[in-house]
């Protein structure tokens, strides 16, 4: 198996799903027996990487380290663009990476279908 999509549907308040799933995919590129790992952000997991989002005010701890994670790893993370629009996130609103991309649905279809295993978080 050489590629692994995780998709993850759930916003990051009240759950850990996203952070998980980060987590989960730069562990896998780490112990190195899988060469690609891709995170696709749908629905409100967009909220994950809004500037906006203040997770002390929630009283979630706040997601530096996994955003450290983020820009260690060569993770590429994928957001739905209309999942940012109905979010009323703009893409200047985002804190983006190297490794982020925003792209539309038909993107999307093609990394799940390109991927050896592809799983929901």
């Amino acid at each position: 198996m050489n590629s692994i999509v995780i998709i993850c549907e759930d916003g990051p308040l009240g759950k850990n799903s996203v952070v998980e799933s980060i987590r989960m995919a730069a562990g896998i590129l780490a112990v190195g027996d899988v060469e690609i790992c891709k995170v696709i952000l749908l629905r409100d997991t967009v909220y994950f990487l809004d500037k906006n989002l203040n997770p002390k005010a929630l009283n979630m701890d706040e997601f530096t380290n996994v955003f450290r994670l983020i820009e260690l790893s060569e993770l590429e993370i994928y957001i739905h663009d209309e999942a940012l629009e109905l979010a009323g996130i703009d893409p200047s609103d985002l804190v983006l990476e190297d490794n982020v991309s925003i792209v539309d649905i038909s993107k999307i279809s093609e990394l799940i279908i390109e991927a050896d295993m592809s799983f929901k978080y």
